[in-house]
């Protein structure tokens, strides 16, 4: 009877143990993925923020080559 309890206690330990080890790494690869997710979109806003400096600088370029245009037409006629 005592040797029914000890294999008893002794597979509800074994089973603790194992669900503790797989609740583990299942909490892991949760914080694993939810910082990936936080990475890309870190990433996207990071991309977005470059592209828009990008669509500046080409506004500015293309007004200045507008006024640079102007000018050479300017002395062009003078």
């Amino acid at each position: 009877m005592t040797e029914i309890l000890v294999v008893s206690i002794s597979l509800i330990i074994f089973a603790f143990i194992i669900y503790s080890t797989y609740s583990a790494q299942n909490a892991k690869l949760a914080q694993k993925k939810k910082a990936f997710e936080l990475k890309q979109a870190h990433m996207e806003k990071s991309k977005d923020k470059v592209r828009s400096e990008i669509s500046l600088i080409e506004k500015e370029i293309a007004r200045t080559e507008a006024k640079l245009n102007d000018l050479n037409q300017h002395w062009d006629d003078a």
